[in-house]
């Protein structure tokens, strides 16, 4: 018989860290937050300086935009999952 023993910071079948689901459901409210201030802050940042004629840091923005709309989405995707 095989025994499965879990302790503290062991991550599980999902390749997660095992947290209570009170600190999951924390995470699960403030991370697409998070990603949605990230998008606005750096979408505004990309007008910026591209009104600014600074091209290399208006990229980075963009680029920063297009990273914050895939973790977006990934987190409302993960979202709706967990219902």
């Amino acid at each position: 018989m095989i025994v499965k023993r879990a302790w503290r910071g062991r991550r599980d079948d999902r390749g997660e860290r095992a947290i209570g689901p009170r600190l999951r459901s924390e995470r699960r409210r403030w991370e697409p937050a998070a990603y949605w201030l990230l998008y606005v802050v750096a979408f505004l940042a990309a007008l910026f300086h591209w009104q600014a004629g600074n091209e290399f840091l208006a990229a980075l923005c963009a680029l920063t935009v297009l990273v914050s709309i895939r973790c977006i989405m990934r987190a409302h995707r993960e979202g709706e999952s967990a219902l």
